[in-house]
């Protein structure tokens, strides 16, 4: 929403100086009549008093009136479209562009700013492909005089619709002479500008980009954000872990994908002891809910770091929660290891009652040998017995169930 106000503004703003100077340069564009002159004069007087639905039925009366003189009437509804985005109608404003768009007889120069308009409109309704033509056309014919330049903003939508359309050389040839003019840093677009250069597998110069970012502004927590998600990227752990580190340190993480990332790092470098107890603690604080797949994501770090004991007590509480039997199955693995065959057949049997496995025919066969080395061949017989009509574990099994 903010990005499309701002596109608003910056429409309104450079369209509106553009009709202006269109009044002035009488030798080399048309002029409007003087009645043409005052209504349009009375409608801005009402943008004023935001007297918007007043302004559109005294336009729409003036289109009428000039529908005979090609360059009014696409004058009254360039200001049309402007009353419209005004009024919080961007639909109505699209329209009456199409309209003023569609006279051919019309000054190129007129034509160029309402066809940065639209496009602008446009890239604000998310229409990136149907902005880039109205874009590029501004960009090819707007006449800049040689001590001025082209003005940043505008080259920066041109270069965004090129970007989101896949245009990524000629997108960063764009953004990098948007950056080039702009008096102050802009965060969007060295943002924007990064991500052109790194889907372009520059990596090198992607990270130049970020470390200017930082050198200018070494305590904004995005910064050190991007800089985390480029090594996460790269496969650089640990110095990806380090810079989410410093983005924690200067403004602390609240959100659930954030503190999962840090956790994930920790895991990745291998301080999954540490991952552990801060997931641990952030489930303690309700920072992380405590459900199946924060609880299951805790077994396996303690698993990692060699805390057995405490790997099983957590994914016990997450195996209840869970909807199929994956991580009873993964318990049952843990105690087939530990050789405590009681808790690893009851695991694998809970697995195969709630379903959901890659090989249930496997599990079926582990459920028997488990209960048979756990003394119990009640339990054991079932489960060998189905496996004994299986190819894969048919002979394992009967030579069990000869020893029942």
């Amino acid at each position: 929403m903010i990005r499309h106000l701002c596109i608003v503004f910056l429409a309104i703003l450079f369209c509106s100086s553009n009709v202006a100077a269109a009044q002035r340069q009488t030798s080399t564009l048309p002029t409007t009549s003087r009645e043409t002159f005052l209504q349009l004069t009375e409608a801005q007087k009402m943008w004023e008093e935001e007297r918007y639905d007043d302004a559109i039925t005294l336009l729409r009366a003036l289109g009428e009136n000039v529908a005979d003189n090609p360059y009014e009437f696409a004058l009254v509804y360039q200001y049309l479209a402007n009353t419209s985005v005004l009024a919080g109608n961007t639909a109505e404003a699209l329209a009456s562009l199409e309209k003023a768009l569609a006279v051919t007889d019309i000054p190129v120069q007129m034509r160029a700013s309402m066809s940065s308009f639209y496009g602008q409109l446009l890239i604000g309704e998310e229409e990136f492909e149907a902005a880039l033509p109205h874009l590029e056309y501004w960009f090819a014919n707007i006449e800049v005089p040689p001590e001025q330049d082209r003005n940043p903003n505008l080259v920066f939508y041109v270069a965004y619709a090129n970007y989101v359309n896949g245009n990524l050389p000629r997108s960063q040839m764009l953004i990098e002479q948007a950056l080039a003019t702009k008096s102050q840093p802009n965060k969007q677009w060295e943002r924007v500008y990064y991500q052109i250069l790194f889907d372009q597998q520059y990596y090198d110069k992607a990270l130049d980009v970020v470390l200017v970012m930082l050198e200018r502004a070494p305590t904004d927590d995005d910064y050190w954000r991007l800089l985390a998600n480029h090594f996460i990227s790269r496969e650089e752990n640990r110095r990806a872990l380090a810079a989410l580190i410093i983005a924690d340190l200067q403004n602390p993480m609240t959100t659930p994908v954030d503190l999962k990332r840090l956790i994930s790092l920790y895991g990745l470098v291998e301080i999954p002891e540490k991952a552990a107890r801060l997931l641990e603690r952030y489930i303690d604080e309700e920072r992380l809910p405590n459900d199946k797949a924060t609880l299951q994501q805790l077994g396996e770090l303690w698993l990692l770091g060699r805390e057995r004991e405490k790997a099983t007590t957590v994914l016990q509480e997450a195996a209840k929660l869970a909807p199929d039997g994956r991580i009873y199955q993964l318990l049952a693995g843990i105690f087939f290891e530990d050789e405590d065959w009681e808790k690893a057949y009851f695991s694998y049997r809970e697995a195969l009652n709630l379903g959901g496995l890659t090989e249930p025919a496997q599990v079926g066969f582990l459920a028997g040998i488990t209960a048979y080395r756990a003394g119990m061949p009640r339990e054991a017989r079932p489960y060998l017995e189905a496996a004994a009509e299986s190819d894969k574990y048919g002979a394992q099994a009967k030579n069990l169930l000869k020893r029942l």
